[in-house]
C-alpha cells in the first residue's frame, strides 16, 4: 500500500469515526427526549391512578348450575 492509498484510507477512518460520533450524539439526544416525555406522561398518569376509587368485588350468589 502506498502512501496516497494510506492517506486515503485514513481520511476515510476519520471522516467515518466523526459520522458516527455526530449519530452517537443525535441517539443520546433522542433518548433523553424520550425519557423527558416519559417523565411528563407518567407525571399525568399518576393523578389519574390516585383518583380511582376501587370497584367493589362481587360476591358469588352461591347459585350452581344443574349439572
Amino acid at each position: 500500500m502506498d502512501s496516497t492509498a494510506l492517506q486515503e484510507l485514513i481520511a476515510q477512518v476519520r471522516s467515518t469515526a466523526a459520522e458516527l460520533a455526530a449519530t452517537e450524539q443525535r441517539v443520546a439526544s433522542f433518548t433523553a427526549e424520550l425519557a423527558q416525555m416519559d417523565r411528563v406522561a407518567q407525571q399525568d398518569v399518576k393523578p389519574a391512578q390516585q383518583n380511582r376509587t376501587p370497584i367493589a368485588k362481587r360476591g358469588t350468589s352461591g347459585w350452581v348450575p344443574a349439572g
